[in-house]
């Protein structure tokens, strides 16, 4: 049948805005792709890594060498101890271990296992000093080839301390070397590190029991451990936020395909009703129009669905690669992919009918004469509206009548803003906050943690250098912890404030951060139940005041006083702040690093943010681009007859965008405005879900440039797009619209 071309021939003539619906479907449906398709090729390697490298169960790092029968026989657990040194050589740290047989089974790529005289290195190392295998490596000024590169089941995730937030490759790195050469290179380990797999029925007595006959100086569950968890909790975020994204755009773009579809049927309906009178049914009618949805859906799932497959190759090896995760399967989906193509469709279909069902119940002589043409056409009468001059007055109820219109322009401004703020802020937040606490609050430049907690007569400290004790704490009820700091009283080197700026004192009472009474919910004044990792004691503490610290689940108190309350003797310490380096022994030393060197970690690391907020923001700016473009073209087209007589009548073309369009500057400053708290309401309820199981918490705070820079970029798109929809509204001419009254 000829009536089959219309929907093509009427697409073609209004190549632009069905354009526009079509990339909202592609969008929708790329986005849906390309996450899925990428975190599951992720998941299915990460979880055929940890089950065939046998990931552990936990760690702990005792001063004394353990019984390893002993424990086996009372906790039936699987033990392996892992040779452990760490070395600081110009500027880079690396971390050495022997290599595993049992436990954390080190998989290598591009290279062969290393003999005597040969290290593994990790995949981010080895790629940021660009090495190559057969190179050679300097350690302790011990040459070594490089026999390939080696992914760790417990250091997927590489950083260096547990309270860092990025991998930084170019300063730390993992190396993997025989026990023979680490006997050899490192006669006296300052510490024992075992790694454990098996179910412990009863977690604190094994603790406990380490604790009692060895000394315990660091005891981590896999469920706490930064280097597994952050993987499963950047996998959980990603899979959490892919399909309301994806469906956010589809319904924006199916509820824009209603309009539209709506608009086309009332300009054809006298088209409609000649058919119906040629003897077309209502059937045949409804099978044409209908190709409308099916055209958009299949030209934009099938090309958003190709744009999301072949980039989902490309993102899921940037997050292997951010992740030190190693390829050992390859994935195709197919679910996802079915999921990619039929979830628009549901909503484009469903649209596509509501639009075509109440014009049908009209008869075929109100189709001829256009009854819903004509209602439709009719502005509201509003005597409130009078009381402005007359192009507001228009303006005015030209918004009204297309309020639905104008609610989906104001949402898709609050969903762009929402999304390109997350972007700005996340790479801005974790800058400041770090930058902030490390120059405001935290003044040593260098930290020592010994491998012991004593009076450490050995150690004689200047004034440049102070010690605290630190232990860290179950939180009771929930699956977390704090780490409670005890430092001196008049401490130059820790300084707290409250939220108005104020320095809080030292003293006998608890100082928390603010992260973490936001996660817990606590005020000044109520009580925190905690019950230490190490010896199982529990003790209930009040929470005296909140320091305005964006980072960290951490708690301070004068050090006299954490030593009486914890059991230690009144000058016992585990640890040193100081300004000045310090000249110590490595027997003595667990961990140490630098100020400059977190701080710089932290922000060559989050230009690696800059990708995904480049990707974000694009993202944003396309979608409020194409809905302010297609709602904005839809009211020309429907008004070409009222354009053009005001054109005829003598108003000027500003004046005509104004009286049509004008109403669209209130929405978009609307939707801006309303997104920018969203954003940080958003933000927090990322950020808390995402950290509520875990040992670190911070806050997102926006800031005045990610504001502003949002607000630049989404103004831009905003005049980008009138200024195409002006160009549409000039070609309107008033003979044009003369001919087709004659007509």
């Amino acid at each position: 049948m000829l009536i089959k071309k219309i929907p093509l021939r009427v697409m073609k003539r209004e190549f632009l805005q069905f354009f526009s619906i079509i990339m909202l479907v592609a969008i929708a449906s790329m986005t849906y792709t390309l996450f899925a398709v990428s975190m599951e090729d992720i998941d299915v390697n990460y979880k055929m890594f940890i089950k065939d490298y046998v990931q552990e169960d936990g760690y702990f790092i005792t001063s004394q060498n353990i019984d390893e029968k002993l424990l086996k026989e009372k906790f039936g657990v699987e033990l392996e101890e892992r040779l452990f040194y760490e070395v600081q050589e110009n500027g880079i740290t690396l971390r050495i271990f022997s290599i595993s047989d049992r436990i954390n089974k080190p998989y290598i790529e591009a290279g062969k296992k290393p003999q005597d005289g040969e290290v593994l290195l990790d995949p981010s190392f080895f790629k940021a000093h660009q090495y190559h295998t057969n190179d050679s490596i300097t350690i302790l000024n011990k040459k070594f080839t490089v026999s390939g590169i080696g992914y760790l089941p417990d250091y997927i995730y590489i950083i260096k301390n547990d309270q860092d937030i990025l991998p930084d490759p170019k300063h730390f790195g993992v190396v993997l070397m025989t026990e023979n050469d680490m006997k050899k290179l490192f006669p006296a380990l300052p510490v024992h590190y075992y790694s454990y797999k098996g179910r412990l029925n009863n977690i604190e007595d094994f603790k406990s029991f380490i604790n009692s006959n060895w000394h315990l100086l660091k005891f981590v569950e896999k469920s706490e451990n930064p280097r597994i968890i952050y993987t499963e909790m950047k996998l959980e975020n990603a899979k959490r936020m892919t399909l309301p994204l994806s469906l956010f755009i589809i319904l924006v773009s199916s509820f824009i395909l209603f309009i539209v579809m709506r608009r086309i049927i009332n300009t054809m309906h006298a088209e409609i009703g000649t058919l119906y009178s040629m003897g077309y049914t209502q059937k045949d009618v409804f099978r044409v129009f209908m190709r409308f949805p099916l055209y958009i859906w299949l030209t934009g799932s099938i090309l958003g669905i190709l744009l999301g497959y072949f980039e989902a190759y490309p993102l899921s090896e940037f997050y292997r690669s951010y992740f030190t995760l190693p390829k050992l399967k390859n994935v195709l989906p197919w679910q996802h992919i079915f999921v990619a193509l039929a979830l628009p469709a549901v909503f484009i279909f469903i649209s596509g009918y509501l639009a075509l069902k109440n014009f049908f119940k009209l008869t075929i002589v109100q189709m001829l004469h256009g009854v819903d043409e004509i209602k439709f056409g009719k502005l509201p009468d509003i005597k409130f509206f009078d009381r402005f001059e007359f192009q507001t007055k228009i303006m005015l109820k030209y918004g009204y009548r297309h309020f639905a219109r104008e609610l989906v322009l104001a949402v898709g401004i609050i969903f762009s803003t929402i999304l390109m703020m997350y972007g700005m802020t996340a790479k801005d937040s974790i800058v400041v906050a770090i930058e902030r606490t490390y120059e405001k609050n935290f003044k040593y430049e260098y930290l020592y943690l010994l491998n012991s907690v004593s009076t450490h007569p050995e150690i004689k400290l200047t004034n440049q250098a102070e010690p605290y004790n630190v232990m860290s704490f179950d939180i009771e009820g929930r699956k977390l912890s704090i780490m409670i700091y005890g430092i001196k009283k008049d401490s130059q080197m820790i300084k707290l404030y409250d939220n108005k700026g104020n320095e809080i004192p030292i003293s006998n009472k608890l100082v928390i951060s603010r992260p973490l009474a936001n996660k817990l919910g606590l005020k000044e004044g109520d009580k925190i139940h905690i019950k230490s990792k190490f010896t199982d004691k529990k003790y209930t503490l009040k929470v005296y005041k909140i320091a305005d610290l964006p980072v960290g689940n951490s708690g301070y108190m004068d050090l006299e006083s954490f030593n009486k309350i914890f059991g230690y003797s009144r000058e016992e310490y585990i640890g040193i702040f100081s300004k000045e380096k310090l000249s110590l022994s490595n027997n003595l030393i667990f961990e140490s690093y630098s100020k400059s060197e977190l701080v710089n970690t932290i922000k060559a690391s989050a230009g690696d943010l800059s990708k995904t907020i480049e990707v974000m923001a694009l993202v944003a700016a396309i979608l409020a681009l194409l809905i302010v473009y297609v709602l904005s073209t839809l009211t020309v087209n429907e008004n070409k007859k009222n354009i053009g007589i005001l054109k005829m009548l003598g108003y000027r073309e500003g004046s005509i965008f104004k009286m049509m369009l004008g109403f669209n500057n209130f929405s978009f400053l609307a939707g801006f405005i309303i997104g920018v708290p969203l954003s940080k309401i958003t933000m927090d309820s990322l950020m808390n879900a995402a950290t509520k199981d875990i040992d670190f918490a911070m806050m997102l705070d926006v800031s005045t440039k990610s504001i502003f820079s949002t607000f630049a970029v989404l103004f831009f798109v905003f005049v980008v797009s009138r200024f195409l929809v002006r160009r549409k509204m000039a070609k309107v001419m008033p003979v044009e619209i003369l001919r087709e009254q004659v007509d």
